[in-house]
């Protein structure tokens, strides 16, 4: 894949970018584009404000999952159905897999 510099240092095709990759649900890559955007073009807001929604977004979710799974396993499921879900995400840091940890704030 070749790389327009020009491009690779344009915060406005990070920040478009990553809300693509969010809406497909690849939060991971989502969250490092607004990252970059940020790191980019430090006076600007919004992807640091994308990025805050972002993390507020998958910390919802992951509680919403954990109490789901509570709930199922209460009524003899095995929780299972939902093991992947919440996998591609991995946290700004880079810490760990999925749910269930502690959120940092954005860059």
């Amino acid at each position: 894949e070749r790389v327009d510099p020009a491009a690779a240092a344009d915060p406005d095709l990070h920040l478009n970018r990553a809300t693509l990759l969010q809406y497909l649900e690849r939060f991971q890559a989502a969250l490092e584009g607004l990252s970059r955007a940020a790191e980019l073009a430090p006076g600007w807001d919004e992807p640091r404000r994308r990025h805050g929604h972002l993390l507020e977004f998958l910390s919802r979710l992951c509680a919403l999952l954990a109490n789901r799974v509570r709930h199922w396993g209460a009524l003899g499921g095995t929780g299972r159905d939902w093991e992947g879900i919440g996998r591609d995400w991995d946290g700004p840091g880079g810490a760990g897999r999925g749910c269930g940890r502690s959120l940092t704030p954005p860059c």
